[in-house]
């Protein structure tokens, strides 16, 4: 295996292990155990960051495939899938808050929903791309 390989992988753990450790470990906990007003506070702290990073770190892997002078096709595609799906979500941040203070429930669902199944394509596409 070269290099690029194993530090593309190693991203990928990265990336999913972020994903995973907010999707399952620190939003459940935040919604339980913490006052609404505390809740609404920290979420809206914390996703934008959590999005910048998640593209940073897709920055980080395509100018790796570059450096590296990468000719996998499924590097490249997951470093773009990485880079462009966290950069829609953080656009989405807005409307998300909005819809919530302005309790417009179906258009928050449907905002939400969308921004739930692009980071899960994410996570999906950086666990499993090294198989194929």
């Amino acid at each position: 295996m070269d290099k690029s390989f194993l530090f593309q992988i190693l991203l990928s753990g990265f990336i999913s292990g972020l994903i995973i450790f907010q999707t399952a470990l620190a939003a459940p906990i935040i919604f339980t155990h913490l006052k609404e007003d505390q809740s609404r506070i920290f979420i809206r702290k914390i996703f934008p960051r959590l999005f910048l990073l998640l593209c940073i770190t897709g920055i980080v892997m395509l100018v790796c495939n570059f450096i590296f002078d990468v000719v996998n096709d499924s590097q490249m595609w997951v470093s773009i899938i990485t880079i462009v799906l966290p950069f829609v979500c953080s656009l989405m941040v807005k409307s998300i808050n909005n819809a919530t203070d302005n309790n417009e429930h179906k258009k928050f669902k449907i905002l939400h929903s969308i921004s739930v199944i692009l980071t899960m394509l994410v996570l999906i596409v950086n666990i499993f791309w090294c198989f194929f």
